[in-house]
């Protein structure tokens, strides 16, 4: 059984991930401060060995597999000097979820607009196609129990990706971790070119890039991609209305819809271009939606 380690498992994301771990099968020991007694319990009821409070280097031995760094991990860790003295392998979050989904057709939504809607409204209708799929969240998603998935089984990953530094230790951004097979990006903020150009050219070969074609900025990057990634734009889908009600208007006939916000039609048409890519037909993708979205009126 292949053994992991994961440092300051008190930190967000944290919990979900050595869960999600254990859930797959691996053998999980954690460490952290400011462990909660409910935490200390949901750690326990999952198998997952936790020693305390506090950092056990001592603890740590050479037949561990894996070591996973928390965000806010410093230099000075003493589990984490035991980890480098022993050799351990040492990953921070966003590199440990790119080794798992190696062998994946992973899928990463970017942005600071539209990410969670986006990524729920592709989960919603890939489970009601039962395809399978692995996820790794930075927040909280309303069609998924938790923060991560990881499995033997299914052959996609739906990646939540952030324009953030990895952390103390790590400078690089975690978008450049991931390397895409279909790459979403719902805008850019001010002065994150750069993050972005190298995002989209982190793209695998034949990859595609589905982006938000009112983002002058973003329609610049897609216009110099690579010759072997598609570019994809998308605008806001088409809708009318009826005495009060939002219809879908498509090639299939018209669909029913609630309209939460503004940017819902933007990131209905981006999610809908994801699983299309990813085998679902439009058709199906529609009827879902409508499902879905109708059930944000209670």
């Amino acid at each position: 059984m292949r053994k992991v380690h994961l440092i300051s498992v008190s930190e967000p994301l944290m919990v979900d991930l050595a869960l999600a771990i254990r859930e797959k099968g691996y053998e999980v020991t954690v460490s952290g401060v400011g462990l909660s007694e409910s935490l200390l319990e949901e750690l326990c009821d999952s198998k997952c060995k936790c020693y305390g409070e506090g950092w056990y280097p001592e603890k740590l031995t050479k037949d561990i597999n894996f070591v996973v760094l928390g965000a806010q991990v410093k230099k000075d860790n003493t589990e984490l000097l035991r980890a480098r003295e022993l050799g351990l392998l040492i990953q921070s979050v966003p590199e440990f979820v790119y080794q798992r989904t190696k062998e994946k057709t992973r899928v990463v939504v970017a942005g600071s607009k539209g990410k969670k809607s986006i990524i729920t409204m592709v989960a919603y209708a890939l489970a009601k196609q039962n395809l399978l799929f692995d996820f790794a969240l930075s927040a909280g998603c309303p069609v998924l129990s938790n923060l991560f998935k990881m499995s033997y089984e299914a052959r996609i990953a739906l990646i939540e990706g952030d324009a953030l530094v990895t952390s103390d230790l790590e400078k690089r951004f975690q978008l450049e971790f991931y390397r895409p097979h279909i790459a979403v990006v719902s805008n850019m903020d001010p002065g994150s070119y750069a993050i972005y150009d190298s995002f989209i050219q982190s793209i695998e070969r034949e990859g595609k890039l589905i982006y938000f074609s009112g983002d002058e900025k973003l329609k610049e990057l897609a216009l110099k991609v690579r010759e072997d990634i598609t570019a994809m734009p998308y605008e806001e889908h088409q809708v009318t209305d009826k005495e009060g009600t939002h219809y879908l208007v498509t090639r299939y006939g018209e669909y029913p819809v609630y309209v939460p916000d503004c940017y819902f039609l933007l990131n209905l048409n981006a999610a809908r271009l994801v699983c299309k890519q990813l085998g679902v037909q439009d058709k199906d993708f529609y009827q879902a939606i409508s499902e879905y979205s109708l059930t944000l009126r209670s």
